[in-house]
Order: structure tokens, then C-alpha cells, then sequence
């Protein structure tokens, strides 16, 4: 394949677009953009972060002249995205790659911010009342951003965009989908009435459910992992015991001039009327007994489910104009063809003892097993025409919330019947869901772990105003973004739109830069050193944003709080290093460390800095001397091979081997800081399959045979920066400028 698309060096181009497609948007990428739309040349960069500058725009300073990497990188932040001639396509990938040089169709996703970027204006008022707080991956995890964020303040574009990653597991799970992760975020930050707002947009009835609800939700929080799940119901208790208010009101929508009977005062029935008249729709509720609730009233201990709870929960009922018949019980006091006869649709929903005298009384309806009543799984349509049944008449005994979400799923049916739509199509996401979010404990830890409900047992007194706020900011926040809208609300330029899709975005161009950068390798593949236990073994990029004047602790080297006194540098992690696969250098890290040193002297002067190190390879212009500068800081560089990094006494132990002497010593830290190598980042393979190209044995991607490190196997395509293999930033943008140069060679032969 690589051989049929290099055919371009002896066959005529014959049509040639005078455009062309880079992709990454960091130091590499930003210069050939530059370098390209300055010749003249329209220029589309695609960047799947939400911002470009890449990894320069996390460093501090730049080796071995201590220059500001932000002065250096953020003027040519701002020239890529304000040239004339540059299409910059941030939140987006690369999904298809076809063609040849001179003319590739390239298919773009563009990631939806949930953010207009033409109205945001980056004023962060909406970041201001997110209640959501993740790790900020800017920041290496060490800092916090909100689930509407910028990555960091000099961020280009100076757009928010909303991190949300799917439906919760807590929320998937819920039959009626009630959104706990946001109102529990909200709970987290004191705003009660905002989340008893927001329960309230899913649950008619949020104090029934509050005492009785089987809480499926907390079975399934992720949270689960860590210990044991959020008490979600309990909080949404304390939210309806202790929450103020006012009077509820109900403004009629437009009458749609159909009118709808529901058989059956229960949790279904009354969750299918409640949805019903919000629709517009005239609803009569007809119950055998002489009051509304069903097995709420009969089936729960007064001190399960205190009666004034349920009275106030279904006081909404004759609120909303739903006309109630009590004592009339279908099959006996009336039939239900007399029903289908006067309604335009009927709902049955009466409960298991209803069943038998119900199908007596239309010879339409079939049985199930058991004794019930037969439906459509997914519409709850029976095979009488414009009648419905859900609930405990069709399932057998279940759990209240159960009852309830099929009755808001014989609400959407019925409204589509008489709309007449199809009942079937596109509800695959009604009532309960698999989240992608789930946990995937086993399920023996699982069962070690989670708390389930005692209907029976009286409930313990109601969690204090601290506890619950406390219990709230244990949620995980796995979805991201929680949905509570309160992002929405304080947007004056209404920016905000949850409604926002993908969008998919074709190309024609002539040439292709690749400019994906690299990742830095996790040194979580060397075990031994402690990294991800310790709290206190960071590896070279962590280090570069807590030096950073932008960065989680605004510069200084803070450490669980405090300035650390003995700090250990170990070279080579990830690098030269058969048995993590990779046997290559990286080129970078001696000297990052270098400079990561002596900004260390230079923040915390009385420190004990001492670097371990295999070889030391300074090469580049300057970096010699950049090194002898930094021994002379009393920053000591000893030989040593590193076997481990524990904890004794509360400090950390770097044990290794000083192969200079042949003797093992000792080092204690409160820092350890590991220099970790450059590897290719994970994406390159689905990437490399697109474009056809070759990887190197230390899996970078391959250059053309010869010495030229620009060109690939595939005429048109080519690389710029340390995709190809790991280099220092004055390398990267030669090679990006010399890409440049090349894919401008080929699609100046388009211009007219």
C-alpha cells in the first residue's frame, strides 16, 4: 500500500488543492501553520485538545537559556489563531484519511463544547457557579477546574467548553433517570433549593421517593471502588425535610383536546397522569379505593413512610386539573370497553389484584404468565388498540421506582399514539441503562462494600446540614459535567448549549504535516520507584507546572503543604530501558533535569538536591555549560543506579547502587522527581493506520528511507517535531519549518 500511494515522484500531478492539513497544534504544528499561511497557503490545523500550544505551553522555562516558555509560545498561540489564512479546528480528530499527494480527503470530527464559541466571551462566570470540580489535566492532576473550564489562563482559544463524558451510573440506573450526580453536586456546595429544583424536574412525587425508593442508584455509584456508595437517598431526603418551598403551581399548557383515563391510583398511574396533563393532555384517574396512593398507603409502616409525606407528594394531583373518581373500580363498577369507548387512550395501571377482574372485562386483552397482563416490552401497548397497562399488573411485584418509570413510559407512548408516531423508534434510552461509566468491581468486593435498603426497619434520623454537605463532596463527579445547569443560568451571553452535537467536516488538501507531539512516558511502568503511591514521586512534567508561575500552587514547590528539604532527581526512567520497550534516548530529560534543578535551588535555596544519573547527555547548542552552571549551584551529581523508592518513618528511601564506587547506598527525600522519557502517544496507531505509514523500531513514526527525517514512506505526508522521534524545541521547529517548506513544494503546483 505505502509503495502504491509513493508512486507520486514519478507520476504528473494532475490536480493539486493549494491547501494543506496539519496535524497537532503544539510548538511544531503552530510553526508550520505559521510558516505556510505566510506563503500564502490556506491552512487547516486540527488539534484535539481544547486549546493549542501543546506541552511547551505547560513548561516554566525553556533549556539551557532559562527563557519564559510562555513569552516564547504564547505570541505564536495567538499569531495561529488570528492568520488570515489558518483554519484552526481545536476539540476535533482526524477520522478518515484518503487520496494521494496533491489532493487527500480527510474527514474531521469536531468534538461538541457544548460552549458557542462566537458568544462565549471567556468572562468565567459560568466556571464561577459550576458545582463540579476534576482533576485538571493541565496540571498534570495536581490542580482542580471546574466541568466547565479553559485549560489554563493563556489559553488559545479563550473559549469555555464543558467536560462531560456520559450519563452517570447513579442516573443510567434510575428508571426515571433522576440526575443524581447533579443535584448531589449542588448538595456539595450548600445550594439546596437549586437541587431540589433539580429533583424535581424527574420526579413527580421526590418525597415518596425520598423515604421508600429502593435507591438502585446508590447499588451502582462508582464510588464503590474507593469504599462504599454516596448515601444519594438520604440526601435527597434531607432535601425534602429540610428545603423550603413555595406553594406549587401549575400553569395548563395548550389543551391537544384528547382525553386520557388512567385505571389506577398508584405510584405507575399517577406518574403516567402526572406526565400526561404536562403534555396537555385531560386526564382522569380512576381508583377502587376511596383514596389515591395505592400500595404507597398499604404496602409501607407509618414510619417507613410517614402519611404526611404521601399526602403532600399527591396533593399536586387535583393542582394540575387531573379529575380523580375514587371507589370505581374497571372490570366491576365499569368495563374497559366503556372506557375505550368515551377515552382516546387508557392506561392501566391497578396493581396485581386488578388484573383478573380487568381482563374479564375486555376479551381483547391477552394473559401473561402469572396471571398478567400481556404488552409490548418497549411501548407497554396491549393488543387492544389505544390501551396500555404497566406497573405491578404486568410485571408482578416490584419496587415503587420501578412502577414509576413505567409509568412515564406509558406517557411517552401514549402521547405518541395519539400524535400518531411511531410507538418503537428511538427509545432505547428510556428507563434503566448500562452506564460506559459503571464500575467494574468484582462483584465479591462489590457485595463486601455496598449498603442495601431495609424497607421495613424505621429510618434513622435525618443526616445535619455539615454531614450531608460532607457526604455530597464524596461523590466522584465520573460523568464530568453533572448537568445542573447552573452553568446555563449565570451565562449572560446564553453560550451554554446543552444541546450541542458533533459535527463531521470534510477536507480536500494537497499535503499533510504530522505535528502529534509526544506523550511523557508514565512511570507507572517502573513500579519500584513508587510513582502513583507516593504522593511525593512526581515525574519532570508535574515538577514543570508546580514551578510554573500558572500552575496549582502559583510557583512554589509545595509538597503535601510544605517546601520540601531533600529532593532526589533519578534519570532514565522510561528511557534506555530494555524492560519497559524502550531502548532509545529520549535526548531531553538530562537536561530538563538540569533546569529543573536549579529552578529548585533558585525557589527553595537551604535544599539538598542530588541527582542520580546514568549518563549525562548534554549535546545540543549551549548544554554543555548549561550543566557545568548547574554543578556549581551545590546541586550534586552522583553515578548511581536506582533499585527502589520507599517509605521509612515517614520519608521517602532511595535505595540504588553507586557504580562508580560498586557500593549501595541510602538517600532519604521528601521530593523524588523522576525523569521520565518521551514515548509515542497512544492515538499514533489508529492515526498511522489511516495515513499508511510506517513506525520506527522504537515505534515513532518512520521516516523515508535515507537521511531525510522530514519525509515518509507516502509522498505529500510529512513529519515535524518529536512524532518523529524525541528532540529538544529549537530541533522541533527547524524540522516544523522544513516541513513547511516541503508541503508548500507540492501544493503550489494547484495555484492558478
Amino acid at each position: 500500500m505505502v509503495e502504491q500511494m509513493g508512486q507520486m515522484k514519478s507520476e504528473e500531478i494532475r490536480e493539486v488543492i493549494p491547501e494543506i492539513l496539519i496535524i497537532g497544534a503544539g510548538i511544531a504544528g503552530m510553526q508550520a501553520a505559521l510558516d505556510s499561511a505566510d506563503k500564502g497557503f490556506k491552512v487547516h490545523l486540527v488539534e484535539k485538545e481544547t486549546c493549542i500550544g501543546g506541552h511547551m505551553a505547560q513548561l516554566d522555562k525553556t533549556f539551557p537559556t532559562l527563557d519564559c516558555s510562555a513569552c516564547i509560545s504564547t505570541p505564536k498561540m495567538v499569531d495561529t489563531a488570528n492568520h488570515p489564512n489558518i483554519n484552526l479546528l481545536t476539540y476535533s480528530e482526524i477520522v478518515n484519511v484518503e487520496g494521494k499527494a496533491g489532493h487527500f480527503k480527510v474527514t474531521v470530527r469536531k468534538k461538541p463544547r457544548y460552549v458557542e464559541m462566537t458568544k462565549c466571551t471567556g468572562c468565567g462566570d459560568c466556571a464561577a457557579q459550576c458545582p463540579v470540580t476534576l482533576p485538571n489535566e493541565f496540571d498534570m492532576g495536581l490542580g482542580k477546574r471546574k466541568a466547565i473550564y479553559i485549560s489554563f489562563p493563556q489559553a488559545v482559544p479563550l473559549k469555555y467548553t464543558i467536560d462531560r463524558r456520559g450519563t452517570p451510573p447513579c442516573t443510567a440506573t434510575c428508571p426515571l433517570h433522576c440526575n443524581a450526580q447533579g443535584y448531589v453536586a449542588l448538595i456539595s456546595q450548600g445550594k439546596l433549593k437549586e437541587a431540589l429544583e433539580l429533583v424535581r424536574e424527574k420526579l413527580p412525587f421526590p418525597g415518596i421517593l425520598a423515604y421508600a425508593c429502593a435507591h438502585p442508584c446508590e447499588r451502582e455509584c462508582k464510588r464503590i471502588e474507593k469504599d462504599r456508595p454516596i448515601s444519594i437517598c438520604q440526601l435527597k431526603r434531607f432535601l425534602v425535610d429540610h428545603v423550603e418551598e413555595p406553594e406549587f403551581e401549575f400553569a395548563p399548557p395548550e389543551d391537544k383536546g384528547k382525553k386520557v383515563a388512567i385505571v389506577g391510583g398508584g405510584p405507575s398511574g399517577l406518574t403516567a397522569a402526572y406526565d400526561l396533563r404536562k403534555m396537555g393532555y385531560s386526564v382522569t384517574v380512576f381508583e377502587s379505593k376511596n383514596e389515591l396512593g395505592g400500595l404507597l398507603l398499604h404496602s409501607f409502616p407509618s414510619y417507613r413512610l410517614p402519611r404526611r409525606v404521601v399526602e403532600k407528594d399527591l396533593s399536586i394531583i387535583n393542582k394540575m386539573g387531573i379529575e380523580v373518581k375514587l371507589n370505581t373500580q374497571v372490570g366491576k363498577d365499569i368495563s374497559l370497553d366503556t372506557l375505550v369507548q368515551s377515552y382516546n387512550a387508557i392506561f392501566i395501571a391497578g396493581g396485581i389484584a386488578a388484573a383478573e377482574s380487568i381482563l374479564r372485562s375486555s376479551k381483547g386483552l391477552k394473559k401473561a404468565r402469572r396471571g398478567m397482563i400481556q404488552v409490548n416490552p418497549f411501548s407497554l401497548e396491549t393488543d387492544v388498540k389505544g390501551v396500555f397497562a404497566g406497573g405491578d399488573i404486568v410485571t408482578g411485584p416490584g419496587t415503587i421506582i420501578e412502577s414509576m418509570g413505567h409509568g412515564r413510559k406509558a406517557a411517552i407512548s401514549i402521547d405518541r399514539y395519539l400524535r400518531g408516531e411511531d410507538l418503537l423508534q428511538g427509545r432505547e434510552s428510556e428507563g434503566t441503562q448500562i452506564s460506559s461509566l459503571r464500575s467494574l468491581l468484582p462483584y465479591r468486593k462489590r457485595m463486601e462494600r455496598e449498603v442495601l435498603p431495609d424497607m421495613v426497619k424505621p429510618l434513622v434520623d435525618s443526616l445535619t446540614l455539615e454531614e450531608v454537605m460532607e457526604e455530597a463532596r464524596r461523590c466522584l463527579n465520573c460523568a464530568g459535567c453533572s448537568d445542573c445547569g447552573e452553568c446555563a443560568k449565570a451565562c449572560q451571553p446564553k453560550a451554554v448549549d446543552y444541546a450541542m452535537k458533533e459535527e463531521i467536516i470534510e477536507l480536500h488538501v494537497g499535503a499533510i504535516i504530522l505535528a502529534t507531539g509526544f506523550d511523557p512516558f508514565n512511570p507507572r511502568g517502573k513500579p519500584e520507584f513508587g510513582y502513583g503511591i507516593y504522593p511525593n514521586v512526581l515525574h519532570g512534567l508535574e515538577i514543570e507546572r508546580l514551578c510554573s508561575a500558572s500552575g496549582p500552587t502559583n510557583g512554589e514547590i509545595l509538597i503535601e503543604g510544605r517546601k520540601p528539604q531533600e529532593v532526589v532527581f533519578i534519570h532514565c526512567v522510561g528511557s534506555r530501558d530494555k524492560a519497559v520497550g524502550n531502548e532509545y534516548c529520549s535526548r531531553v530529560c538530562c537536561m530538563y533535569t538540569a533546569k529543573q534543578a536549579h529552578l529548585l535551588r533558585d525557589k527553595v535555596p537551604d535544599a539538598s538536591i542530588t541527582v542520580l544519573y546514568m549518563d549525562v547527555r548534554a549535546f545540543g547548542k549551549g548544554f554543555e555549560e548549561f550543566y557545568e552552571r548547574v554543578q556549581k549551584e551545590r546541586i550534586v551529581y552522583r553515578r548511581g543506579n536506582p533499585s527502589e523508592v520507599y517509605r521509612r518513618n515517614g520519608k521517602l528511601v532511595v535505595r540504588a547502587e553507586d557504580t562508580l564506587l560498586g557500593e549501595p547506598f541510602e538517600l532519604e527525600a521528601d521530593l523524588v522527581v523522576l525523569a521520565s522519557g518521551l514515548v509515542p502517544r497512544k492515538e499514533e496507531d489508529t492515526l498511522s493506520g489511516m495515513l499508511h505509514l510506517d513506525r520506527s523500531s522504537d515505534r515513532f513514526y518512520a521516516e523515508a528511507p535515507g537521511l531525510d527525517p522530514i519525509q515518509t514512506g507516502v509522498e505529500g505526508i510529512y513529519l515535524a517535531g518529536c512524532c518523529q522521534g524525541p528532540k529538544d524545541i529549537p530541533d522541533t521547529v527547524a524540522q516544523a519549518s522544513g516541513a513547511a517548506s516541503m508541503a508548500c513544494a507540492i501544493v503550489v503546483k494547484g495555484r492558478r
